[in-house]
């Protein structure tokens, strides 16, 4: 088949950079090992099961944050401050690489800056992906922080269904379109039926946070497929759920992708 010589991903409206933005492939909440990641802790799928898709904490005072972005914030320091209010809506600065939360409780003023920056636990010596800042009132808390990620999403998926509808085979002559997922170096890897992608990934708790997508410029059949399919992923961040053998990305209010596993 003949490259196109018009842009292809331009037509997209996404797409492409020529170098992807650093996303770090540092991970505390799950370890690796030669293979790839391993089985979450207890403690870390307990969390996840009970809604958890952000922890951080900090030292001396010591401090500890726990975050559902869809549910509630819990704050709490050594000193015997205990919060647990609703999440306040995420607001990206124009100038820096970070998201703040901000609300009020009581007389007191809660402000949350969660860093795209690497961070070093001053005392454990880890690498975190996320560096904190916490200021609640007139006291400031500096730390660590990650986004909790399953460690079965790491795999490769193929699509069997969109809005419970069965994939037609038929129609995709050189496969059906697939995913695969590389926890630990926050990458995708796409086949949408025609081209090939890759781009950045964060995993947030129940959410994929996918980043911008490169790719071929092949044209095939059922183009228009392609298009859509894309334009709901790249660049966009998707609740998932799983069941067994299955990935099921939530890509609008009435819409779905389901994939299978296949290694």
């Amino acid at each position: 088949m003949k490259h196109l010589v018009i842009p292809f991903l331009a037509l997209l409206g996404l797409m492409a950079c020529s170098q992807q933005q650093r996303v770090s492939n540092h991970s505390p909440s799950m370890d690796y090992g030669e293979k790839g990641p391993v089985k979450n802790s207890d403690h870390v799928m307990a969390k996840l099961e009970n809604g958890i898709d952000f922890t951080a904490s900090g030292n001396e005072p010591f401090w500890s944050l726990e975050m559902n972005m869809d549910s509630t914030l819990t704050f709490k320091t050594l000193n015997g401050d205990s919060v647990v209010i609703p999440t306040p809506k995420g607001i990206k600065p124009m100038d820096v690489a970070a998201t703040g939360y901000r609300t009020k409780v009581g007389d007191r003023d809660l402000h949350v800056m969660i860093f795209d920056k690497l961070c070093e636990d001053n005392m454990s010596g880890k690498e975190f992906a996320k560096t904190v800042e916490v200021t609640y009132g007139k006291n400031k808390y500096t730390g660590c922080g990650t986004f909790l990620s399953d460690y079965r999403l790491n795999d490769i998926w193929v699509l069997e269904s969109v809005n419970q509808n069965s994939i037609d085979i038929t129609q995709f002559p050189k496969g059906l379109p697939r995913l695969e997922l590389i926890l630990n170096r926050n990458q995708v890897f796409a086949f949408a039926g025609c081209n090939e992608f890759s781009g950045s990934i964060e995993i947030q708790g129940k959410k994929i946070r996918f980043g911008r997508f490169s790719g071929t410029l092949m044209a095939c059949q059922n183009m228009s497929f392609e298009s859509e399919y894309v334009s709901h992923l790249a660049n966009k961040t998707v609740p998932f759920h799983m069941e067994p053998g299955k990935l099921i990305l939530q890509v609008g209010k009435d819409s779905t992708y389901q994939y299978k596993k296949v290694d």
